[in-house]
């Protein structure tokens, strides 16, 4: 692409994000993918309306940070997502803010709980499920209308590996994520013609507290190290024995809100140190 031409791209970029809002899910925590996601939308310019169950003060630096950062609105709404009516509460509060809704929803909130089937707790069942899949239906549900009305939006699911692969421990999270790639798919039927897309990105492990709290709970459980749970983790899950990074699925999900991502919907994106391949 010649110099012109990536000019009048870029600009093209910073044109379509203006007056545009972003809703991320589970996106309080600093350190989390869902914090990093709302951080790269507001450098490209967008609003974001932070998520999670946290009392205000405790978010507050964190959607003060992205204000006075990026110069962008921030705003910070609580709902728990294991409850319909909160979630169609969340929504209702959207509307009182921005009247035409969301242009960008990120279902990034998630829970996952390992034992075996046999010993599976019913309830973590109901769980997994409602974060990791029925929450992002009920959203979806009630944040599509506007973005069709409206020509444009980007619905993007934080699906991961176990969507298209399987563990024997997480029967619960597999089965949500594999649910969720197929919610992301009929999402893009749907929005055929309309301007909306909507895809799933698939990661493999990414370094978290979350996923530090696993290793550690594997090691204890195994009898062994921290590094030797770490190592076994990674040579199972990314084959490149390095962890993803936060920033690096956020910038996956600002590609997938840009005019070079127009025509890309209905996929499974993975970002996987090569487990896919393997």
């Amino acid at each position: 692409m010649s110099s012109s031409k990536n000019q009048r791209f870029r600009g093209k970029m910073a044109a379509d994000k203006i007056g545009k809002v972003a809703l991320i899910t589970g996106s309080t925590n600093a350190e989390s993918v869902g914090y990093a996601i709302a951080k790269a939308l507001a450098r490209n310019g967008y609003s974001i309306i932070l998520h999670g169950r946290r009392e205000a003060a405790e978010v507050e630096p964190l959607r003060e940070h992205i204000e006075k950062e990026y110069k962008v609105q921030a705003h910070y709404l609580c709902a728990n997502l294991l409850k319909r009516p909160e979630i169609e509460q969340l929504c209702e509060k959207i509307k009182a803010i921005y009247p035409t809704g969301v242009d960008v929803l990120v279902n990034n909130a998630g829970a996952t709980h390992h034992t075996s089937i046999e010993e599976f707790p019913p309830e973590k069942w109901d769980e997994v499920i409602a974060i990791n899949m029925t929450a992002p239906f009920d959203l979806t549900r009630l944040l599509l209308g506007d973005m069709k009305n409206k020509g444009w939006g980007r619905i993007i699911n934080i699906s991961s590996v176990r969507g298209r692969s399987a563990a024997a421990n997480s029967s619960a999270y597999t089965a949500a994520k594999h649910g969720l790639n197929g919610l992301t798919k009929s999402t893009a039927m749907s929005g055929y013609g309309t301007g909306v897309t909507c895809n799933a990105i698939c990661p493999a492990m990414i370094k978290t507290k979350f996923a530090m709290e696993v290793i550690g709970n594997s090691a204890k459980r195994l009898d062994i190290s921290f590094e030797e749970s770490k190592k076994r983790w990674l040579a199972d899950l990314n084959p490149s024995g390095e962890f993803i990074t936060s920033e690096q699925v956020a910038e996956l999900a600002a590609f997938l809100c840009s005019p070079a991502a127009d025509q890309i919907t209905g996929a499974e994106l993975p970002i996987d140190a090569g487990l896919w391949a393997k």
